[in-house]
């Protein structure tokens, strides 16, 4: 749902000026201008006008929380009028999305920039700036807010309850839920090598793998406040950016002021004594801990726990942000920004502020208002986007179908691999699919490109070739969600001999949802660009319509070119009618 909806556009107008307005969502930001010199902390600095403001519908709920996936970027809020807002960094509205019931104060953003809300009855959903619901999750009554959610390196989402440790694909689909050995006392987050890791009251922190098997707990002594990734690659042991020992993997901030690094093994390689104060905030970048105390110290540490710099910011319980050249502290009413080495750059008092501040690439700074206004701020150059660790791609087993073969001679028959298939589609249906998620997923890979016919000649590969354990194995895919999958669909899509199967893997394609490097939208318009069946004309239609509506991203130009070609190509009356009205659809999506 839109902001502020005009007339619904005309199909036909927009053939010839959408091409035009979805090649400007890519635009390039302006460099800013230079910084004048660093300048001692003032203890009270003046407050200033903001640059823009947006009335809101009652004080905020939760937020602004800050998207950076999209172009562009935007602050989401969550009002007490059940409604959530996306200011973008140009002042434009661009979303208003009236939410069912009553929502709890809880807002978050996931790995594509939807907006995750916990609504009435436990439900985590999903939202874009369309005003859609991408999905939503029943979490169950009782089972309270989420303590805090983390992305892995595919887009999953680790979302931790106070007793559990749940894991959502893209899609929101339950792939497994785990029992914490405590209750939660932080967000989740991963550590360097992608694993998932939950913060206890009790002063340990447990950990997982990506498919929920359970990796070990470390004993910290201290409730856990904040956690933090940290590359512990060999490559950067010997780049001297961590400790040469093992690798250290993660932060852990506590509430006895001490930091503690913690090793792949979960063994404490390292600790600091950095404050009196509870820990609250950490930011990791270039084998640097930065941390916060609740009192509004910032302090630099390096991999071996040793202290750079320290330099107070007055921002109580506040967070932090950490970009290429800057490190912003920001509280209610308050930011500073500080180099990296330590020294106040700038600094912001905001009148009025009903909650903590937030940071956007081009270095405006966000705040909600007690007066139901969220307003922004110019506070710094343009700042690129937050850094964030890139954690490890999670494997995918290969040549599965030689290893299959071995224990199993029937695997290469069509009946025997939609037994396995259905098996996969239960444990699926029923979230327990767990640690057989990689395997399986091999497996799916496998059918679906043929690679179980070996050396076989042509003749007996199309004798033995089964479309519907193809199919099967295609929609099974989709429904993992992951997009590491898209590779082996897509190519199912461009060289399948059967018209069903590429029908299936382009559906499939849409049920995964997301596209963030463009490889699916390209896919699609070189299917698009060749003559293909009419249901597999009208399955890449709805896959672009499915995209835009859940992907939280405005459709490429590649996807809108696939439904122009589908529009122009000589097929039925039914085809290019719809191609038209999906057009007129993807003309609503592309938002300010």
């Amino acid at each position: 749902m839109r902001a502020s909806p005009g007339p619904e556009p005309r199909p036909f107008l927009i053939l010839a000026i959408l091409l035009v307005v979805a090649s400007s969502l890519a635009a390039p930001a302006q460099d800013a201008a230079p910084q004048p010199a660093a300048r001692p902390l003032e203890p009270a600095p003046r407050s200033v006008e903001p640059a823009f403001r947006l009335p809101a519908g009652g004080k905020a709920l939760a937020g602004p929380v800050v998207d950076v996936v999209q172009r562009p970027p935007a602050a989401w809020l969550l009002s007490e009028d059940g409604a959530l807002y996306a200011l973008t960094e140009s002042g434009a509205l661009a979303a208003r999305v009236p939410l069912p019931g009553s929502p709890a104060r809880f807002l978050a953003t996931d790995a594509f920039g939807r907006a995750l809300v916990l609504l009435d009855q436990g439900r985590l959903a999903a939202y874009t700036r369309l005003g859609s619901r991408a999905w939503d999750f029943e979490l169950g009554e009782g089972a309270g807010a989420p303590a805090g959610i983390a992305s892995g390196s595919d887009g999953r989402l680790f979302v931790a309850t106070p007793s559990r440790l749940l894991c959502l694909n893209p899609g929101g689909r339950l792939l497994w839920a785990a029992a914490l050995p405590g209750r939660t006392s932080c967000p989740p987050s991963v550590d360097g090598l992608g694993r998932p890791c939950a913060g206890l009251a009790d002063g340990r922190v447990a950990c997982f793998d990506a498919y929920g098997t359970t990796v070990g707990t470390a004993r910290l002594g201290s409730a856990v406040l904040c956690l933090a990734p940290i590359l512990g690659s060999p490559a950067a042991a010997a780049a001297g950016t961590v400790p040469a020992a093992a690798g250290t993997v993660l932060a852990a901030a506590c509430a006895d002021g001490r930091l503690r690094l913690i090793a792949r093994d979960l063994s404490l390689i390292a600790e600091a004594a950095l404050s009196p104060l509870p820990l609250v905030g950490l930011a990791t970048g270039g084998g640097i801990v930065y941390a916060l105390d609740s009192g509004g110290a910032a302090i630099a540490i390096d991999a071996a726990g040793v202290i750079l710099w320290k330099t107070q910011t007055a921002c109580r319980d506040g967070t932090l942000s950490l970009f290429a050249e800057r490190l912003l502290v920001s509280s209610s009413g308050r930011g500073v920004s500080l180099s990296l080495g330590g020294e106040v750059i700038r600094e912001i008092s905001i009148a009025n502020a009903s909650g903590r501040a937030a940071p956007s690439p081009s270095g405006l700074l966000f705040s909600a208002g007690a007066d139901w206004v969220l307003a922004a701020y110019r506070f710094e150059k343009a700042l690129g986007a937050p850094l964030v660790a890139a954690t490890p791609a999670y494997p995918i087993p290969e040549d599965l179908a030689a290893g299959y073969l071995l224990y199993d001679p029937r695997a290469g028959e069509g009946d025997r691999q939609i037994s396995i298939l259905s098996d996969i589609e239960k444990s699926l249906e029923s979230s327990s699919i767990g640690a057989e998620e990689g395997r399986a997923a091999g497996f799916c890979q496998a059918v679906a490109l043929g690679e179980f016919d070996g050396d076989r000649s042509e003749t007996e590969r199309r004798r033995r070739a089964n479309p519907l354990a193809r199919a099967m194995a295609c929609a099974i895919l989709g429904e993992l969600g992951s997009p590491a999958y898209r590779a082996a669909l897509i190519r199912v899509l461009a060289t399948d001999s059967d018209s069903a199967v590429r029908a299936q893997a382009c559906e499939a394609l849409g049920a995964i949802g997301v596209d963030p490097d463009g490889l699916t939208a390209a896919a699609f318009l070189a299917a698009a660009s060749r003559p293909v069946e009419e249901g597999t004309a009208m399955s890449l239609i709805a896959a672009v319509e499915r995209m835009a509506l859940r992907s939280g991203t405005p459709p490429t130009i590649d996807s809108i070119r696939a439904v122009i070609q589908l529009a122009n190509l000589p097929y039925g009356a039914f085809v290019r009618d719809r191609a038209m009205a999906a057009l007129g659809r993807l003309a609503g999506a592309v938002g300010p």
